[in-house]
């Protein structure tokens, strides 16, 4: 294999992808839309709709009014107050007076009331609600045309809630403020353990000191190694099929028998293996500074250690190599894009797996389906870079194997797709099965 021909192919590879439009679109959506949507989410909450909710109040005990219209009072001293602008719209309650109507004329009259935009709400207290021998649970009534806007409605509930609770406690003897105390919540601190401090870590006392544990960021234990995953995965899924239309592509435009008139088949599929790498380290690196500098700006620049980006690094050569010369095996065997969709599924399937089992994986990084899994080939650069992220980190005996594996299944897929890649090059016709696909593998 001339090495020279070999970086002549990767280099046109790589160059023919990243000078398309589709390529540079694709790179720079994802941070126009990271930076679109901060700036969206921050011009959205300036334009938040902060007009006061004047909303009226049918209280059928005559004992709730007061305690709403204080807590009204309260909350709109928190949401807005003297001298700055509201952070939330304020509730402005308004009592009903019900004298020589009957209900329905009385509700009629809110809802009209309602319509024309006097009111935004109201709200109907039954007289049974403060009852605590009632059968059956009394039911605020709230009334609106913008039954969207759920904030009213809740906070009208809590608050009438506290208020029963308290009257109901008062009817039974039972002091609130005492049983406040005895309901106060106990709350759970998340943390690491503790350590003794060694000869090279001691700055301050003693050698042999203990010392504390730590308090457990959930965004660096889960969100950090989740991203670094899904990472992994765009750049992957983002790479590696092009390699199956570009082979297709170039057999139905007879560009390949033209080629291997000058460069073995091997060369040709190294080549073009070697320019998917730089490909996916491009978009690697553009996905990985993206995510640094928003990480930087929430003050989480330190979250991911120098060697843990080179183990990224490594796995997606890895990772691209292995599910590059698979798709490039299929294309290779195929004439046709449609051909190739029976074919491409099995490593489409490969390729999505371990993504299923994100969600179990990072609530029980050790277990033996996550051991399982990260040093399964297909599956371990994923599952191993989740667990280096996390902690406990796996034993180095199981990253060592891990790579192992993987570079000896990557290797071995390498040849085999170049004897498949020999042979299905210059097919026509119908696409082959899985079965005839590995009897070219071996083929002489």
């Amino acid at each position: 294999m001339n090495p020279r021909k070999v970086w002549v192919v990767a280099t046109t590879e790589f160059g023919s992808v990243v000078r398309t439009k589709a390529f540079l679109i694709g790179v720079l959506a994802a941070p126009i839309i990271m930076v679109a949507s901060a700036g969206i989410g921050q011009l959205a909450a300036k334009m938040t709709d902060v007009r006061p909710r004047a909303f009226a109040v049918l209280d059928r005990t005559g004992r709730l009014d007061a305690a709403i219209e204080a807590a009204a009072r309260a909350r709109n001293d928190q949401v807005a107050p003297a001298g700055k602008k509201a952070s939330a719209p304020t509730f402005v309650p308004t009592k009903v007076a019900v004298s020589g109507k009957t209900d329905e004329q009385t509700l009629l009259e809110l809802s009209d009331k309602v319509r024309a935009g006097e009111l935004f709400a109201f709200a109907e207290l039954p007289a049974d609600v403060l009852d605590d021998a009632a059968t059956k649970p009394a039911s605020i009534r709230y009334y609106s045309n913008e039954p969207s806007y759920m904030d009213l409605e809740m906070w009208l509930r809590n608050v009438v809630q506290g208020e029963v609770r308290a009257s109901r406690l008062k009817a039974t003897g039972i002091d609130a403020a005492s049983l406040a105390r005895v309901e106060r919540p106990v709350f759970a601190e998340s943390l690491g353990l503790l350590s003794r401090v060694s000869k090279v870590d001691a700055s301050n006392g003693q050698v042999g000191s203990i010392k504390a544990a730590e308090k457990v960021d959930k965004i660096r234990a889960i969100a950090v190694p989740a991203i670094l995953v899904v990472i992994v995965y765009i750049v992957v899924m983002s790479s590696a099929p092009l390699l199956l239309t570009s082979v297709i592509e170039e057999k139905m435009s007879k560009i390949s028998e033209v080629l291997l008139g000058s460069i073995t088949p091997m060369e040709l599929m190294m080549g073009k293996l070697l320019g998917n790498v730089g490909v996916a380290l491009a978009l690697g690196s553009i996905y990985v500074g993206g995510a640094y500098g928003t990480a930087v700006s929430y003050g989480y620049g330190d979250a991911v250690s120098p060697a843990l980006l080179a183990t990224l690094g490594l796995f997606v050569v890895m990772a691209v190599f292995l599910f590059g010369s698979l798709f490039t095996a299929v294309g290779s065997a195929c004439s046709e894009l449609k051909d190739a969709q029976s074919l491409m599924l099995p490593v489409m399937i490969l390729a999505i797996l371990p993504m299923l089992f994100l969600g179990g994986l990072l609530q029980n990084p050790t277990s033996k389906l996550a051991v399982g899994l990260s040093l399964f080939p297909t599956s371990a650069p994923y599952v191993m870079l989740l667990r280096m992220a996390m902690t406990p980190e796996p034993p180095a005996w199981q990253v060592a194997l891990s790579i192992g594996i993987m570079a000896l299944t990557t290797l071995a897929a390498v040849w085999a797709s170049s004897r498949i890649f020999r042979v299905g090059l210059l097919m026509q016709g119908k696409a082959p099965s899985l079965v005839q696909m590995v009897k070219w593998v071996w083929a002489s």
